[in-house]
């Protein structure tokens, strides 16, 4: 995203029985935030903790100022960022091991 100048970051985590199941980083830049990680632990998956963390890194980008959130997302989770409203925006450009993956936004 670009330079420090009023960088926010931030990591959110779901815990179950103790233990942390899922995380998020989210990077707030003015209008723009970027979701640079969410992970859930497989064993967790299909239960809404993917879900109920997404809804929530949105609305807290929301609430730092942001007005859009993109990710590159991996391939199979596409289908998951659709679900939760996102839509598909362009291609990443290729990494250092040539791959692409598809940048997924959503307006806040």
């Amino acid at each position: 995203m670009g330079g420090l100048a009023g960088l926010c970051g931030e990591v959110h985590v779901a815990a179950a029985d103790g233990a942390i199941v899922a995380y998020a980083t989210l990077v707030v830049e003015g209008d723009r935030a970027e979701l640079d990680e969410l992970w859930i632990d497989p064993a967790s998956m299909g239960k809404g903790v993917g879900a109920e963390l997404f809804r929530f890194v949105a609305a807290r980008a929301a609430a730092l100022g942001a007005s859009r959130l993109e990710w590159e997302s991996d391939p199979n989770a596409v289908g998951f960022y659709e679900r939760m409203g996102a839509r598909y925006l362009r291609d990443s450009p290729p990494s250092e091991w040539g791959r692409i993956l598809p940048v997924m936004g959503i307006d806040l």
